[in-house]
């Protein structure tokens, strides 16, 4: 139940509210797989809006990262990050240059700013890596939203399925 401060009506504490889980859903880590929930199954938000603002929530990361990529270079503490993340997978997602498959699989994995980061490394442009980072943040999307529309109802009726 959410509480209206006084003064404020319905409509604009619904927008605060709105406005924080779609910055949860931009940030990196947690992103979407916690935004989803917050939005659906606390503050009630249709489904159907995560359908297309989740991966794109999710993308957002992405060319800012690719923007600023030259920027961040520069500081010591995001190659630290970058070499933290470094990984067998992240070796032959370099390696193949950004094979559609090998990003779509690591995207979820490490996340779309960490693939990016990474595919900049080896000079793969942002729109090779568009589309199956986009793809890859709806599949992450469709299971999250599929499991807070149905294991509530797993619930319902006080069994476990």
């Amino acid at each position: 139940m959410r509480s209206i401060a006084p003064g404020a009506s319905e409509h604009s504490a619904m927008g605060i509210a709105d406005l924080g889980v779609f910055l949860v859903a931009a940030e990196p880590f947690g992103g979407i797989v916690v935004a989803i929930p917050l939005g659906v199954l606390a503050l009630g938000q249709p489904w159907w809006w995560w359908l297309f603002l989740g991966p794109l929530l999710a993308y957002l990361q992405v060319p800012v990262v690719d923007l600023f990529f030259d920027l961040l270079m520069r500081w010591p503490w995001w190659r630290r990050l970058l070499e933290r993340h470094r990984s067998p997978r992240i070796e032959r997602l370099m390696a193949s240059g950004g094979g559609f498959w090998s990003i779509f699989l690591a995207a979820p994995l490490v996340g779309p700013w960490a693939v990016m980061a990474f595919l900049r490394l080896v000079h793969v442009p942002q729109r090779r890596a568009a589309l199956p980072i986009l793809l890859s943040m709806l599949a992450v999307t469709l299971v999250t939203l599929a499991v807070c529309l149905w294991f509530p109802t797993w619930f319902a009726d006080g069994t476990a399925p």
